[in-house]
């Protein structure tokens, strides 16, 4: 099992933020104010980053010391496989998509969001056994650019949300 230090404390857990995911629950698969063309992206979107939160929620001790702590080897696997899943299914989201959203959506998700979660995925599987280790650092790099993209998201999430979900 693997040593590992939990420095994606929040950053996943908030910048999903619920708004895009919760509150628009009820709202149809498509409006006619929504383009027809990006719902099957809408979905792959909102699941990648769902799937995302899910595998940093996994990270995250059951007593949030902050402290290292050992990951169970089934939860490491369950771990890998959301992340994997979040990053397939970020692949299928088109990049006009993201671009109708907002015009700096597709460069916060892709280079921040994905990149720092394939950076830190790749640390998650190599040496974390003290701080200085490769894989450790690869988490710490990765975790920077997710946190660049929770504080984008942070401010935008509302705008996001209703022009992904546009009020009928």
């Amino acid at each position: 099992m693997k040593k590992f230090i939990p420095i994606l404390l929040i950053v996943l857990a908030v910048f999903v933020g619920y708004r895009l995911l919760g509150s628009n629950e009820s709202a149809t698969t498509s409006s006619s104010s929504f383009p027809e063309q990006f719902v099957d992206d809408r979905e792959n979107f909102v699941q990648s980053i769902t799937v995302l939160r899910e595998s940093s929620d996994l990270t995250q001790p059951s007593n949030n010391s902050g402290e290292a702590f050992t990951i169970p080897k089934e939860t490491e696997q369950k771990i890998n496989s959301k992340i994997e899943e979040g990053i397939a299914l970020s692949k299928k989201v088109d990049d006009a998509f993201l671009d109708y959203i907002h015009p700096d959506l597709k460069s916060y998700y892709r280079n921040k969001l994905i990149a720092g979660t394939e950076i830190y995925f790749e640390g998650l599987k190599g040496d974390t056994s003290n701080a200085t280790s490769l894989g450790v650092q690869k988490q710490i790099e990765g975790n920077n650019l997710m946190i660049e993209w929770t504080n984008w998201w942070e401010s935008h999430n509302k705008d996001l949300a209703d022009k992904a979900y546009p009020k009928q």
